[in-house]
């Protein structure tokens, strides 16, 4: 699964790698992205790639409440294009959610500790999103997105089960934000192999309240 993840890259090199078209004025560097939070997403149109903000946790745009969508903040590429709350979005509203690291909990002696996981030689890649946009009640637009996972690699197996799908190049990122060939991108859906690098962090990242800088910290270098 994906249940909090990083995003702390410098603007430039996040607009260079994904070809941006507009700015983010108000980007920070973010240390402890959770479920319901918002979070980056860029899409594909005409006018090239947009980068916007996105609640974290898919509300169908049909859906009568936001209550289930903490519960959606991920779909499983195996089922993606057959379950309703993510099949209509998988066939029409795919996303690139940035990220420069992601945390799973592995256990060690009854308890779990959480561990940062990066791409060395990347300093930003993208996760494979959908996303949809829900108007409520009161008027109010809400655009949110979901992260899709799969069978965790060989290397994550021993942590988790499942992890995020992480698009592995440039050609990956067009590809997956096509308006055509939804059911043909299954085959991008698939566990990344290549180098991992796999680090235990501060137990404050437990709290997703917390966003610091301190949290990325690799233990072993101040134990």
């Amino acid at each position: 699964m994906c249940g909090r993840f990083t995003l702390a890259t410098d603007l430039t090199t996040l607009k260079g790698v994904f070809y941006l078209k507009n700015n983010i004025f108000d980007y920070i560097p973010r240390y402890n992205i959770a479920p319901s939070q918002n979070v980056l997403a860029i899409t594909g149109g005409a006018d090239g790639r947009q980068v916007s903000r996105m609640k974290w946790g898919l509300i169908p745009h049909w859906s009568r409440e936001t209550k289930t969508s903490y519960k959606m903040f991920n779909a499983r590429a195996e089922t993606i294009n057959s379950k309703p709350a993510f099949r209509e979005a998988f066939h029409q509203r795919r996303c690139l959610i940035p990220a420069d690291g992601f945390y799973e909990w592995k256990n060690t002696g009854g308890r779990k500790q959480p561990v940062r996981i990066t791409i060395p030689g990347r300093p930003v890649f993208a996760f494979a999103g959908i996303w949809d946009s829900w108007l409520a009640p009161s008027g109010e637009k809400i655009n949110s997105c979901c992260i899709i996972t799969t069978t965790a690699s060989e290397k994550v197996r021993a942590i988790h089960e499942r992890m995020p799908v992480v698009l592995e190049c440039e050609q990956e990122h067009s590809d997956w934000l096509a308006s055509n060939g939804g059911d043909a991108l299954k085959s991008l859906l698939r566990p990344y192999n290549g180098e991992m690098v796999i680090y235990p962090v501060p137990l404050l990242v437990n709290s997703p309240g917390l966003d610091e800088p301190c949290l990325i910290a690799r233990l072993d270098d101040h134990d």
